[in-house]
């Protein structure tokens, strides 16, 4: 067994260029609370406490996401030791993030403690989520808040990209398109 265990992270380590094998292995080795089917993950390093993470079915992760799981406010206070300032003997305080279906994080988000991403939602790049995103948001900034619908940008992509060439397309055929004599 423990040879497997060895065996699964050099593997996941040799993924890191492969983001869907990356999700597969951490949901196969049971690191979050929860990893949902067809997901992908980019960061490279995994939040302190993984098992307060729950990841629902369809997540894309970009790379440099983190994932705060606890602040170390706690053991300042305790060691405070000012009456003022009560607290408890506990190290430090934790918190749970879950993160619904059919949720894009976007490049070097921090996803904070005690907060649920709803189902059906976008984190843009960069932003500090501090509490709980409704589903069909687009959210952004700092901290983050709702800037755009799931849906309305559904509907623009849909009508923005009839006639653009597929990602498997020929190079020749995709550059043709963004960069030919009739593009401005």
């Amino acid at each position: 067994m423990k040879h497997k265990i060895i065996t699964e992270l050099k593997v996941l380590i040799l993924s890191r260029g492969n983001p869907r094998k990356r999700a597969d292995i951490l949901r196969k080795l049971k690191i979050f609370h929860n990893m949902g089917e067809h997901c992908l993950f980019q960061p490279i390093k995994l939040p302190s406490e993984p098992n307060l993470v729950s990841i629902g079915n369809n997540c894309n992760i970009a790379a440099g996401v983190v994932f705060v799981t606890h602040d170390v406010i706690h053991s300042m206070l305790r060691f405070k030791n000012d009456p003022e300032y009560p607290v408890s003997d506990n190290g430090y305080f934790m918190g749970k993030i879950e993160i619904g279906d059919n949720v894009m994080i976007g490049q070097n988000s921090i996803i904070m403690y005690n907060t649920r991403i709803s189902s059906n939602t976008i984190i843009a790049a960069g932003s500090v989520v501090t509490k709980d995103v409704p589903e069909d948001a687009i959210v952004g900034g700092y901290p983050a808040r709702v800037i755009g619908s799931l849906k309305a940008l559904a509907e623009k992509r849909a009508e923005s990209t009839v006639g653009m060439p597929d990602d498997h397309a020929p190079m020749e055929v995709i550059e043709e398109y963004f960069w030919g004599k009739n593009k401005v």
